[in-house]
């Protein structure tokens, strides 16, 4: 038995597609899914459910291309990608669990996890898919592929030769991974002399690629320099992560290969203002958020697709912050509706979900969130939702 339509009424709204917000339209859902959005006045069955949202604007849920929502973003001092190691299981599990509730009820429907120790981000997700806590839909990519001692060694499966690439996206696949996370590089804000070296090959890359391809995954990858930038692009993943230090020429082969970038910023952002950093360390972190921003910038120029993701888990970098990441893509040189569809509709096309999330249209599931006021004039009112729907159940209402 189908439940009673739910009729939405928000003030505007932000359809994913329009270029313009629309004004007296109703969104209807039922069930799970989104079965009209039209002007008002169609006539409303009787046991419709109205709800009102005055001075609202609704939107399309948001979509965290980039989440370690097993890693500890509160931690006060030291990496928390290299204390996840040795964080217990069922602790790990919990804080997935709490990082997960956090995002979602921060409008964030969906979300792409880079990876986590153990697979553990693939039983977070299963456990999201049962219903068994709240969170995002969440496309978890297990452990991350990576070099002997390399970047993702706390929370990666080796790989040093494309045999043994090939192996690696097998057994994540086979483990239930939805995508598959390669590190092509080492970080940025090291301080040591391997600071965003490249770490796997370009063949690696390829190979890598290759196989997630006929097991039908997609592939993102961390790359922080120009050659891994390059390598990675040139390999055909579906986005390269981060680029903090990557050139024009660079940029440029993303470009032509039509492959998207997550930039990341929130990451530089708030390491800016991280305390407990050692005088090279924030030497290092001014440098890096300087290149950042170039980067950026010019990706932006050259017309590189951008989506939005956070790489929430590193410190201070909370499962929160999507909104945040918004506003830095227009600061950094996105229209404003543009820095909305990095996290919705454009998102939800390179993570190949564009059939189901991304938009308020009919036959899409009911993913949606609303806030006070009006996006395009403030779009950090995106850090305040007052509504939020999940497959068509509500998950956060502040309205009154």
């Amino acid at each position: 038995m189908q439940a009673a339509p739910v009729v939405l009424r928000p003030e505007w709204l932000i359809d994913g597609v329009a270029s313009e917000p629309r004004e007296n339209h109703e969104i209807w859902t039922q069930d799970r899914d989104i079965v009209h959005s039209g002007p008002v006045g169609r006539p409303l069955p009787p046991d419709a459910a109205i709800v009102a949202m005055p001075g609202m604007t609704l939107l399309p849920g948001l979509i965290d291309c980039h989440v370690h929502y097993l890693f500890d973003s509160e931690v006060e001092r030291g990496n928390s990608v290299e204390l996840a190691i040795d964080t217990p299981t069922g602790e790990a599990v919990l804080l997935g669990a709490r990082n997960a509730r956090r995002a979602l009820e921060a409008g964030i429907t969906t979300a792409r996890s880079a990876g986590a120790p153990d697979d553990l981000d693939i039983v977070l997700s299963e456990a999201i898919d049962r219903g068994d806590v709240p969170g995002p839909r969440l496309l978890a990519s297990g452990r991350a592929v990576t070099i002997t001692g390399g970047h993702g060694t706390p929370f990666g499966i080796t790989a040093d030769d494309s045999t043994e690439a090939v192996r690696a996206v097998r057994t994540l696949v086979a483990a239930g991974a939805r995508v598959i996370k390669a590190v092509a590089s080492e970080a940025a804000m090291l301080t040591n002399d391997r600071a965003g070296v490249p770490e796997l090959s370009a063949a690696e890359l390829a190979a890598i690629v290759t196989e997630a391809g006929r097991l039908g995954k997609s592939v993102l990858a961390h790359a922080q320099d120009s050659a891994s930038v390059s390598a990675a692009a040139v390999a055909g993943v579906a986005s390269v992560e981060h680029a903090f230090l990557a050139d024009e020429a660079s940029l440029v082969t993303v470009a032509e290969s039509g492959v998207a970038l997550t930039p990341t910023l929130v990451v530089t952002d708030v390491y800016r203002s991280l305390e407990n950093l050692s005088g090279d360390q924030r030497t290092r972190q001014e440098a890096v958020a300087v290149a950042h921003r170039a980067s950026c910038q010019k990706a932006i120029e050259l017309g590189i697709p951008i989506v939005a993701g956070t790489d929430c888990g590193l410190r201070g970098v909370h499962p929160d912050l999507l909104w945040r990441e918004i506003v830095l893509l227009e600061d950094h040189g996105l229209p404003p509706m543009d820095a909305i569809r990095a996290a919705t509709s454009l998102a939800a096309q390179v993570l190949g979900l564009s059939a189901e999330i991304g938009s308020v249209q009919a036959g899409k599931r009911a993913d949606l969130v609303a806030v006070a006021g009006r996006p395009l004039e403030d779009l950090r009112v995106l850090s305040r939702p007052m509504f939020v729907m999940r497959n068509g159940d509500v998950v956060m209402d502040r309205r009154s």
